[in-house]
């Protein structure tokens, strides 16, 4: 009798140490907007923070007229994809990683600018830099300096 009152005291103490929150992930959320030309994804944790992982999300992005694109890429801490003016849909998947839950969202955006009001070889041009951090992030992740400073006599960043 004491044999099966030590095995049921194990098994519950296995189990109540498994299921305790040192063990649980995170939730995540994710935030979909429209700034100027740009779709912005990001994941936040509940507080509102945005949240750096390495797990994988899926974004489905539709316009108006049922034409679409899709990605399947690791996320780091914000994607942006630049579209043209319209009324998008757009439903995104995060698998989650060791931290964080998976999560998923839609949401039906607007994208409406002038298509003339962003060039990314002008903005640092036209002291743009820190104006808005969305957009330097963008820029910082998808354009090498090479491509905005392509004129060594007008670079002002550091290079050789």
């Amino acid at each position: 009798m004491n044999k099966k009152i030590i095995i049921f005291l194990v098994v519950v103490s296995a189990f109540l140490l498994l299921s305790s929150p040192v063990s649980a992930k995170k939730n995540a959320d994710i935030k979909i907007e429209s700034e100027g030309a740009f779709i912005i994804i990001k994941l936040v944790d509940s507080q509102g923070h945005v949240i750096k992982s390495t797990g994988k999300i899926h974004y489905n992005i539709t316009d108006q007229n049922g034409n679409y694109k899709w990605k399947y890429l690791s996320y780091s801490k914000l994607h942006a994809i630049k579209c043209d003016p319209g009324k998008y849909y757009v439903k995104v998947k995060f698998d989650g990683d060791s931290k964080y839950n998976s999560a998923e969202a839609s949401k039906s955006v607007v994208v409406s600018y002038s298509k003339s009001s962003f060039d990314p070889y002008t903005y640092y041009d036209n002291h743009n830099w820190g104006v808005n951090q969305k957009m330097d992030d963008y820029l910082e992740y998808n354009y090498w300096d090479e491509d905005l400073y392509d004129d060594p006599r007008t670079y002002d960043g550091e290079g050789p």
